[in-house]
Formats: structure tokens, sequence, C-alpha cells
């Protein structure tokens, strides 16, 4: 089964690669009235939002269910579209999809779904431009699900099909489709459903159509299906949305008068339609770095100075994974709210936490990377403002098989590199006398994106363990470079747990992974997920008539030494060329 590698770039959001927010001294600060609705029922509204003359920039009104509804519900301007999440760093807003439905006895229908022309909003995948980066939030598609009928994508404006798919049923599981939104470069969505001909095709009887748009970074199979059987209307369709009073930061910025990021403290940043000719929408504002807040306000972006030194007493482990700083559980453990982790101990064992989502697996700092997995999840979901991320699909080869999708994050401490680091004392991390600052390069152009600190070659790893370490776990001997406790490995990544709450005990890699064996000869380390079996366990299930060797997810069968010795002297004795000679000398006698 293939890897899902997700290759996640911590980037703190500097002033590098993007325009500072320069506001002129002689334009007044933008006062927020303090009667604007802060709240409505459970989301927080945040200019440029707002509700009520005054309270929000143009484009971003909103509208809140009066007190007569419970719970209260939140809307985008004209009260059609329920919102669900507003994310002011990353600039989207998710809102409760529309769904179309079409009724057994009707042959066709076209309809509109969502319509945007009025909004400074997109359905499309739009890009911010971070430090020669580009980010991107939203992936939405279009899901058509029911027996049998042709789904066109119409541009209202010419009515013209822009895109296409068919569903025909076959078997009695109704069937559907599905349409990237992520080119679809138009502000409303019409849908045009027709029934396909039954009896002529030989397909199953009608059923009722069902089409909406879901954001796929951030839905489920199971929430997918919940909108089909109607058991659920949570599924969220992503909105990216920007200040369009002009198309880029430089233009705007000549404009203090409409100019958005008003905050001192505050950079701008291009909207971007990346797959029509780097086409401009607009811009949106963040807090700089070691800010955070909101910088549409003069006074909205607050100092997050990062923490240099944990307090005593931090946790360090969870689950068997070790939290090595500027990582952290608890406040005052990590250097920043980009690096704090938790720690769910209601499973048994417990589980170490990244982004409220992710389950760490393994931090290595000498590598700068730290290793999870989506739970249970077939798409990996969220950005956030200080990450990048693509996605990578690979084909493993080698002596491991993954069960389950992994993700690996690579990091830095800010996105500087070491020159510009050291001349802000009070932030630079690398604050141990004999630590190392090292540049990190891009893996695409070998620009620098960051730094990182590492300790000295030499002192890095450990040559001799400590008198006393434990050797075996569960029957399975623990020879150096790996060891258990601290002093008995050679560096973090040979560390290994013992989980002596099970019977026997278990040998734990990364503390996930089920030791069986380990083979310095060999160089290798033999594991499996917890939910792999040994097949040559079950001869009579899984036939070898050789050397039966279990590997992760499934067995290989090795020929004896009599089978390799004859398959030798075959391949050494056999020679085509020749027995083609030999037959023709044969026929010619």
């Amino acid at each position: 089964m293939g890897w899902v590698e997700l290759l996640l770039l911590l980037l703190k959001l500097s002033s590098m690669g993007s325009t500072k927010a320069e506001i002129a001294s002689t334009k007044a600060p933008f006062d927020l009235p303090s009667n604007c609705t802060k709240r409505c029922g459970t989301i927080d509204i945040e200019y440029p939002f707002g509700i009520g003359t005054g309270c929000y920039r143009e484009g971003f009104n909103l509208t809140c269910t009066d007190n007569t509804t419970k719970p209260l519900r939140l809307f985008l301007g004209d009260g059609k579209l329920e919102i669900t999440r507003i994310d002011l760093d990353n600039g989207t807003v998710r809102v409760k999809t529309p769904i179309i439905t079409m009724g057994v006895d009707q042959e066709s229908i076209h309809v509109p779904l969502i319509d945007l022309q009025k909004w400074p909003y997109s359905l499309r995948s739009l890009y911010q431009e971070v430090q020669n980066f580009y980010t991107i939030d939203t992936y939405n598609r279009l899901y058509v699900s029911g027996c049998s009928v042709v789904a066109d994508l119409v541009d209202p404006t010419t009515n013209r099909t822009i895109s296409t798919c068919i569903t025909r049923c076959t078997s009695n599981d109704n069937s559907q489709c599905t349409l990237s939104l992520y080119d679809w470069n138009n502000t409303s969505l019409e849908v045009r459903l027709t029934r396909l001909n039954q009896s002529d095709l030989h397909l199953l009887n009608a059923s009722i159509i069902k089409v909406f748009v879901y954001d796929y970074y951030n839905s489920t199979t199971d929430d997918l299906q919940g909108i089909v059987k109607g058991s659920s209307s949570e599924v969220e369709t992503a909105l990216s949305w920007y200040i369009k009073d002009y198309p880029t930061c430089e233009e705007a910025k000549k404009n203090t008068k409409t100019y958005a990021c008003i905050n001192p403290n505050s950079d701008c940043y291009d909207v971007i339609n990346y797959a029509y000719t780097n086409y401009n929408f607009g811009y949106i504002c963040r807090c700089s770095l070691n800010h955070k807040g909101n910088p549409y306000l003069a006074n909205g972006c607050t100092d997050t100075s990062s923490l240099l030194v944990p307090r005593k007493g931090c946790p360090t482990e969870c689950g068997g994974v070790i939290i090595s700083f500027p990582f952290g559980l608890e406040e005052h453990c990590s250097r920043s709210q980009a690096f704090a982790l938790t720690c769910n101990k209601t499973s048994n064992p417990p589980t170490l936490i990244f982004q409220g989502y992710y389950i760490v697996h393994s931090i290595s700092l000498e590598d700068g990377q730290l290793l999870a997995s989506a739970p249970n999840r077939t798409t990996t979901s969220y950005y956030y403002s200080y990450y990048i991320y693509d996605n990578y699909y690979l084909d493993v080869t080698g002596p491991f098989t993954q069960l389950e999708q992994l993700s690996t994050f690579s990091w830095v401490i800010e996105s500087q590199n070491c020159e510009e680091a050291r001349q802000n004392e009070p932030t630079f991390a690398c604050v141990d006398k004999n630590s190392l600052c090292v540049n990190i390069t891009k893996t695409s152009n070998e620009d620098i994106w960051g730094y990182r600190c590492n300790c000295p070659e030499d002192t890095s790893s450990l040559l001799v363990p400590r008198k006393g370490c434990p050797t075996e776990c569960g029957g399975v001997n623990i020879p150096f470079p790996f060891g258990l406790e601290e002093h008995c490995y050679r560096n973090q990544a040979f560390a290994l747990t013992c989980n002596k709450t099970s019977n026997p005990p278990t040998l734990l890699f990364q503390g996930h992974y089920i030791v069986h064996n380990i083979s310095l000869e060999d160089g290798q380390l033999v594991a499996s997920a917890p939910n792999d079996i040994d097949e040559c366990s079950f001869p009579n299930k899984y036939v070898c008539n050789g050397t039966c060797r279990n590997t992760i997810g499934g067995y290989e069968c090795l020929p004896d030494k009599r089978q390799t010795w004859l398959i030798a002297l075959k391949h050494k004795f056999y020679h085509p060329k020749k027995e083609m000679e030999d037959k023709k000398a044969k026929e010619n006698k």
C-alpha cells in the first residue's frame, strides 16, 4: 500500500516575500464601533466581517438569525449560505453545503447551486503567495449521487457546459461521480441534471439524485454518505475570501484610505488564481512574525514573543513518544503555539496529538521532522498560517509496507537564515553555547527557508551505552545502538519503548510499530503495525512450499537450499542460443 508523505514546511509568516503594512501618518485610524456584534451562536465575528452599519468592510456583511431561533445561526450577507467557520489567518469561510435534490419522477432540472457574483468569495482554489511559496486551503468538488444521470456544470452567463460526469447503476448500490472545482473560474455555479434512458441502456430503475459541493480536504466518506442517506447535513464547502479593492498588495498600499492592512505589525499577501496565468484577485492581511490577532484593526496584532527556554517540570513524554523542546504539551513548554502538542490520556496507551488531529509517532530534532498519521482518514486536512504543505503519493519498496496513512512534517524554527536570526538575540533559538545554527533549504530550488539548531556531531550520538541498560522486552533482544532508556541508545532515532501493560510485554518502535526482531548483521528491524499478523503461523491458510518469512502486511515464500541449488544449476547450464543451434544440428542430420 502506498505511503502518503505530507511535507509540511513550518513557515512563520515574516515580512520576507510580503509587503509590510505601511500606513501614512496622515490617515485616521479605523475605529470599530463598540456596539458591533462579536458573536453569533458559537461563531466569533471579527472585522472585516460584521453585522450592522459601520461594523464590516464592503462585501463582508453577515446576518445572524434573531433570538427566536435557537441555536443562533450565522449567514453570509443575503442569508442563503450558513457559516460554520471563519478563518482570518488563511482567508477562508466554511459554509454548510446547499443540496440539490431531483425526484424520481423528474427527467431533468437546471438550477443554481451557489451564486457569489456580488461577493468577494470564490469556490475556486486560490493561492496566497508567501515567501515565494503558494499556499492553498480549498479544494472543492461537486458530488453527484444516484442512478443513471448526466450532471453538467454550467456557466450561467453563456449557458455553456464546462464539465460533465455520469452515473450508471448496474448493481443494487447507488452510483456516484464527482467533478473537480479546482480550476472553476466562475463566481456562480449552476447544475443541469438529465436522466439517462434506463430501458435502452439496461440500467437500474431511476432513483433520487442528490448534488452538493464538498471540501475534499475536510470531508470523509462517512460525511458524504450522511448527506446521501439524509442522516446528516454537516458537510462543508470552503470559500476563499479576499480584499478586492485592488488586485495586488503593491497597488493597494498606494491608497492609504482604503488599504486594509492597517495594523503596523501586519503583512500583505497577494491572492492569486494560479491556474489561470497567475491572475490576481486581491489580497489578504496577516499579523507579522511573533504577533497574532486581527491585522485589519489598528490595535489588532499583539506581540507573542517566542519562548527560548521551557519552564521547569514540563512533560517530556506521551504514549512512549519523547517530546523535545521546541515542542511541548503545556503553557510555557513549547517555543510558540506552532509547536504546541496535546496528550490524549483517554486512549490506551495515551496518544500524542499534533494540531489537534494528527497522531504523532516520533519527533526528530536532528532531522527536523515530526512523523504522524491521520486517524482513520483518507485525506489530509487543514492549512494553518504557520504551515505550507504539498501532497505526494509514493509507492514504497523495501522491507516495510505502510498499513495506514503517514505524514512527515518538516519544520524550521523561524523563516530566517542563521545570519539574520543571530541579529535578534532575544528570539534566537540556538541558546546553548555548543549548539550549531543550520540553514535549511527548500528541496525544490535550494533557497533558504529557515533555520534549525543542532548539536555538534561528536556530542549528538552515544558511542557506548551506560551499564545496566535493559536488553530484552517481550522476548525480543535489544542490541546497541537500540535501547529503552536514556543513555542506552545511540540517539533518539534508535530509541524504543517497552509496553509492559500487554501480556507478554511488547517492544515498540516510534511508539507505534510492534518490533519482532532486530538484526545488526542484516541492518534490519522487523516490525508491524498493531493489526498485522504472522501469516507463517497459519501454514494451512497461507501455503508456502519453501521457507516462510513473515513481512509487514504479508509474507514471503523463499525456496529452500535444495530448490535454490537446482535453480542455480538450471540457470548455469541453460543457454537459449546454444539450444537452438543443437536443435538445428539434429534436424540437419
